[in-house]
């Protein structure tokens, strides 16, 4: 048997806009500037907050030539959390993880001031902080169809365990007591009574014919019968004999339809 199973991993996201404007950048060019703190919060329930710190004193890895650092550092949070910092005017975005103290960093280089200064010698920054949280949803296998009524049938044909007799006319069938005591009322009359049928398991049907009770068996067994509209007269009467309910609707059903 073949269970068909998926697992999708998708991505919730919280977005946070910020923007800073730093007036006269070029008088504080040798400032160390802070913003104020900005906050959220992330899947967890949890405050997160953080600031932006321009650094125009910073140098390349190799110390050699001078560079803006824009910095965006996160702080108060206890679990470690995705995030995506998307700057602009560069349109640069960094993908990592945070937990408490961490800070993301970009740069801008001093002698193209010139993209990203505004005519009045402004810096405005704007940032897109985007708390992620993995989620991933699991498809359950389909539940399968019912085999009991095939179960049964197979029971039925194969006459395992069966330990009653039944003869119809010259045909002997086979059957399991505690199924027709479950389906029928009559059947379970019939072996609650101190009867010669139920001490032998064995009785005979006299006023049925053997293959309309071949089909009162399957009923009982699968619910189903396959003779129904040639036979819908003999069933139904072997369906109110046996107290079998839900025949006689279907035979009742067949004779006015047809």
């Amino acid at each position: 048997m073949v269970s068909d199973q998926t697992c999708v991993t998708s991505s919730k996201k919280k977005t946070y806009s910020s923007s800073w404007k730093i007036e006269d950048f070029e008088m504080r060019w040798d400032e160390k500037l802070t913003s104020i703190l900005f906050f959220g919060t992330n899947f967890h329930g949890e405050n997160v907050e953080w600031n932006f710190i321009v650094d125009t004193n910073a140098t390349d890895c190799d110390g050699v030539y001078p560079l803006v650092q824009i910095s965006c550092l996160f702080k108060s949070i206890l679990k470690k959390q995705k995030v995506e910092v998307k700057f602009m005017p560069e349109s640069n975005s960094i993908f990592g993880y945070i937990d408490s103290d961490t800070d993301f960093a970009f740069y801008l280089v001093p002698s193209e001031k010139e993209k990203w200064l505004s005519s009045d010698g402004s810096l405005e920054l704007h940032f897109m902080v985007t708390l992620l949280h993995d989620v991933i949803e699991q498809t359950l296998p389909s539940l399968p169809p019912s085999t009991l009524a095939e179960s049964y049938a197979n029971l039925l044909q194969s006459e395992q365990f069966a330990e009653l007799t039944i003869t119809a006319g010259q045909q002997i069938f086979r059957a399991h007591k505690t199924i027709l005591v479950a389906r029928s009322t009559v059947f379970a009359a019939m072996f609650q009574h101190d009867m010669q049928e139920s001490q032998r398991n064995e009785f005979t049907i006299v006023d049925v014919e053997p293959k309309v009770f071949e089909e009162v068996l399957r009923f009982i067994y699968t619910d189903k019968v396959k003779e129904l509209p040639q036979m819908a007269h003999e069933l139904l009467a072997a369906a109110d004999k046996y107290d079998l309910a839900r025949l006689k609707v279907m035979c009742e059903i067949q004779l006015f339809e047809g």
